[in-house]
């Protein structure tokens, strides 16, 4: 007789533990979604192959396909068509510029040597190695074809290096990290809401039950 009289039903619990699952659902396919692609982004930030080197002084062709910053690393160890290039790990003082050729506006390139931001990676067996430092970023508002000259400061000629252009290791790796941390985030939001709904569900649940089965007892 209880049953019948009592109310709310008890199986308004059931509620609160269906907030409760599907807050875990939400917050594991979000988590799952955040870090699926993690490894895949990791590699491709670091996929050496993005970047275009280019032997110095002189100058390449180059196509940069996006607008926003690029980077130029100076690399100490390097490999390009089959010729190893070795030198200091001191970056040397250089002077570069990329202008596009459609307009002949010339980019400018600044110094941005992070002592932190290198690469360095092995290219298979008797293939050499490459690493390298960033020394210079630039911004490109027109993506198109651009020449990129760069020369020493004080006009020697040797010896050659070479640099690579193309996005910010580092940066790359912030961007991912924070993304990630973003949605992990936001998973735990839904995973503590659910438990907040869920906590309130069966707290309301509670008292008006305790309430009406005073009233029956009376």
């Amino acid at each position: 007789m209880e049953s019948k009289t009592i109310k709310p039903s008890g199986w308004y619990y059931g509620l609160a533990a269906l907030s409760l699952v599907l807050g875990c659902v939400v917050a594991t396919a979000i988590f799952y979604l955040a870090t699926r692609e993690l490894p895949t982004s990791i590699a491709e930030a670091h996929d050496l192959s993005r970047l275009t080197q280019v032997v110095i002084p002189g100058s390449a062709d180059l196509m940069l396909s996006r607008t926003g910053a690029y980077a130029v690393y100076y690399e100490y160890h390097s490999v390009l068509d089959g010729v190893e290039y070795a030198g200091s790990e001191t970056p040397p003082v250089l002077e570069c510029s990329p202008t596009l050729k459609a307009t002949g506006r010339e980019i400018p390139v600044v110094p941005d040597f992070v002592e932190t931001n290198r690469y360095s990676a092995r290219l298979g067996k008797g293939r050499g190695k490459r690493a390298g430092v960033l020394i210079m970023s630039t911004t490109i508002d027109d993506p198109g074809n651009y020449t990129f000259s760069c020369r020493y400061a004080d006009g020697r000629e040797q010896p050659e290096i070479v640099l690579a252009v193309g996005q910010n290791i580092l940066w790359e790796d912030i961007h991912i990290m924070a993304r990630t941390a973003g949605s992990v985030l936001g998973g735990l939001a839904v995973l503590c809401s659910s438990g907040v709904v869920a906590i309130v569900i069966a707290t309301v649940v509670g008292v008006k039950r305790h309430q009406s089965l005073a009233q029956v007892k009376d």
